[in-house]
């Protein structure tokens, strides 16, 4: 009996990491116009070469009953144990939707009720990637479901994940802030530093500053804070929605030569945020990161 791990579309996973490590992802949807998309059908660059131009932003959706079902009876009928981890609950409703189709596998079938464990990772993109990556290793090499889930849950205690959006705008339209606050920032030009809490991954504001350029200051200076103060730096991934060669060039000039040496895992990859958040956020750039120690909760 081995632990396989589930987890959701708003993990940054690479093709390679999500095969290599034997990782089951359940799709959430993009809705427009009554068509639902599945995210891992997405070609994010294009769709992100689209964003600023659409008339009216899609909706998002969870994933299905069906497919969380589907996803824990594969596992569990293979003989293995289940641990499930999923996307902030305060910014999506998929963490109790697992949880509701587990406890009626539960109820059905009481054999598997100590089979199954759920994870709310307070984070999404890399940041949710590295709890699901952790877990996965150390059930590769054999450990068991408790331990893997209280890895996960300890790796999840130790991510951040911080960002800037250019403009207030999507965040507005997706009914993320009100049309005053927006317009307030507008005109004021004020760009927030935003990142998931880590209480259950509800957007807690950092800072707000003047300029793009001052808030990613601000973001290297929050991590740059972290890796000071709880145990250093094991990981880190620069994050773009719809930015990316801002993002690119922002790692090569300042975040790769400020983290010479003091990261674990020295590789420093540059990747789009996951469609289903990036809609909601609009252009932005940000860092997540993964400390040695667990950060506190800010809200």
């Amino acid at each position: 009996m081995a632990v396989k791990i589930v987890t959701d579309s708003t993990a940054s996973l690479t093709t390679e990491e999500i095969t290599d490590n034997n990782i089951k992802v359940v799709t959430l949807f993009l809705v427009s116009d009554g068509a639902a998309t599945p995210e891992i059908e997405i070609d994010t660059d294009a769709y992100y070469l689209t964003l600023n131009d659409l008339d009216a932003l899609p909706t998002s959706a969870q994933p299905t009953p069906a497919s969380f079902l589907d996803a824990f009876n594969e596992v569990l009928n293979a003989g293995d144990d289940v641990l499930a981890i999923f996307t902030a609950s305060g910014l999506s409703g998929t963490y109790e939707g697992a949880r509701m189709m587990a406890r009626q596998i539960k109820a059905d079938r009481p054999d598997v009720a100590g089979r199954i464990s759920i994870v709310d990772s307070t984070s999404n993109g890399r940041a949710l990637a590295y709890p699901v990556l952790a877990a996965a290793k150390a059930a590769a090499a054999g450990a068991n479901l408790e331990t893997c889930t209280e890895l996960a849950k300890y790796t999840s205690s130790c991510t951040r994940f911080v960002f800037a959006p250019q403009s207030l705008e999507h965040l507005r339209r997706g009914g993320r802030i009100g049309r005053a606050s927006a317009l307030l920032g507008t005109a004021l030009k004020l760009v927030p530093v935003l990142g998931p809490d880590k209480k259950d991954g509800t957007v807690h504001t950092y800072a707000k500053v003047r300029t793009l350029p001052r808030a990613m200051d601000s973001i290297k200076n929050i991590m740059m804070d972290d890796s000071e103060k709880f145990g250093g730096l094991k990981s880190a991934c620069v994050h773009n929605i719809a930015d990316v060669v801002r993002a690119e060039e922002w790692t090569e000039t300042t975040i790769r030569p400020l983290l010479d040496g003091l990261l674990s895992d020295p590789e420093i990859p540059v990747m789009p945020v996951p469609p289903v958040i990036g809609t909601h956020v609009g252009p932005a750039i940000g860092i997540a990161w993964v400390t040695n120690k667990p950060l506190p909760q800010l809200n």
